[in-house]
């Protein structure tokens, strides 16, 4: 349930469950990085531990308090508190303009390497609309055979494949295949200071998830304005 609170001076949104809840002694440690209550879910729920955290993170750069509670059996509340303003306060938005984006990659290929396969079809709409020639793995030996028969321009490989290969290791097999310059990113919501040192290290662009459309594409527009490799 998502609800609101209106009061004199503040509003207070509300998102409340009917889930399991959190034990008391796990409370304090639900806002930190990577640290999920551990507890089976019927439906597979599977999660890095990040949402509270990043959510924390918002709330305290606009001074908005970010309270939680939970009784276990019954859920969990989770509410955020900010100031009303005057009425008339403030002025309506002026509309601004969209930009467009000019040309397309057309031309690029690209291999997206994740071992999840809606992330997969997700990459393969968003580049296929930028007119890029897609290519897709789920593993690293699917991964390796891939790039010798599609020859891609751009490697795009997420870090947690579950795999005999993370992503920084998938990629240092892909780039021993290549007799072209190496273009490679890692994608990844680890966002611990050692796997960025490990891609800066090995000369891999990091993307952090959720990877933003925009991002990406300038990425990609790099590469592909400097001129891809030719075809095989």
């Amino acid at each position: 349930m998502v609800g609101v609170r209106v009061r004199a001076r503040d509003v207070t949104f509300l998102v409340c469950d009917t889930g399991p809840g959190i034990p008391e002694q796990h409370m304090r440690q639900i806002y930190d990085e990577f640290k999920r209550y551990q507890q089976p879910f019927d439906w597979g729920e599977q999660g890095l531990g990040l949402g509270l955290s990043i959510c924390q993170r918002i709330s305290r750069m606009l001074g908005h308090p970010l309270q939680a509670r939970s009784i276990v059996g019954r859920g969990s509340a989770f509410c955020v508190t900010v100031p009303r303003s005057a009425e008339g306060a403030v002025a309506p938005a002026a509309p601004r303009a969209v930009p467009v984006q000019t040309g397309t990659l057309g031309g690029l290929r690209v291999l997206c390497v994740d071992n999840d396969p809606e992330i997969l079809h997700g990459m393969r709409a968003l580049l296929g609309r930028w007119q890029v020639e897609v290519a897709t793995a789920s593993t690293v030996d699917e991964a390796l055979q891939t790039a010798k028969t599609h020859a891609p321009h751009v490697f795009l490989v997420d870090y947690h494949l579950h795999d005999r290969l993370d992503g920084l290791d998938c990629l240092d097999a892909l780039r021993a295949l290549q007799s072209t310059p190496f273009v490679g990113a890692l994608l990844t919501a680890d966002g611990r200071p050692e796997v960025q040192s490990a891609a800066r290290e090995r000369g891999y662009r990091l993307l952090t998830k959720p990877i933003r459309p925009a991002s990406l594409r300038a990425f990609l527009a790099a590469h592909h304005q400097a001129g891809p490799p030719p075809a095989p």
